[in-house]
């Protein structure tokens, strides 16, 4: 069972607190992770639907792009560097790219220092020009139309501390 404590943060909503048992989940606690894991998965696979027909990039294509669309001439220095703001293990980023290289969305190179330069072919990038779009209107589809001023505040704020409680 739930249970809400009356500490509230600057700001932050009041927060539902239980214990950390190994007991098995309630039947409450078991909706709420299931309604969470539901949540993101849909939005992912809606997301990424209005996406990949039009573009031809899976998700994972695109969130590295994406990456290097945020960086200087879609540039990246450093395998680990890209990978940490992408949240995912180098060995799982350099087999991603080499896939990306063979269908001609990355060239790989190295750098004096030995470091991987990731660059954004202009292939890729003039397909990222499109995906970008498609991205925003499914977004907007899917969950910004979907919920309230309110609900989105409490996305946001629940994502900030579960990853800033696992930093």
């Amino acid at each position: 069972m739930f249970r809400i404590t009356r500490e509230n943060h600057a700001g932050s909503l009041a927060r539902v607190t239980g214990d950390f048992s190994i007991d098995p989940l309630s039947d409450d606690e078991r909706l709420a992770w299931s309604s969470a894991l539901l949540l993101a998965d849909t939005l992912r696979t809606l997301v990424s639907g209005a996406v990949a027909p039009e573009t031809g990039l899976s998700s994972a294509d695109f969130l590295v792009l994406n990456r290097l669309k945020a960086a200087p001439e879609y540039r990246m220095e450093g395998l680990k560097a890209l990978a940490a703001k992408l949240d995912w293990s180098p060995s799982r980023l350099s087999h991603h790219l080499k896939r990306m290289k063979t269908r001609g969305l990355v060239e790989l190179a190295h750098a004096a220092d030995g470091q991987l330069v990731v660059n954004a072919t202009d292939e890729a990038v003039r397909i990222m020009e499109k995906a970008t779009a498609l991205h925003a209107q499914a977004v907007r589809r899917h969950l910004l139309s979907q919920a309230s001023a309110d609900e989105l505040r409490v996305v946001v704020e629940l994502a900030k501390r579960i990853r800033g409680s696992h930093q």
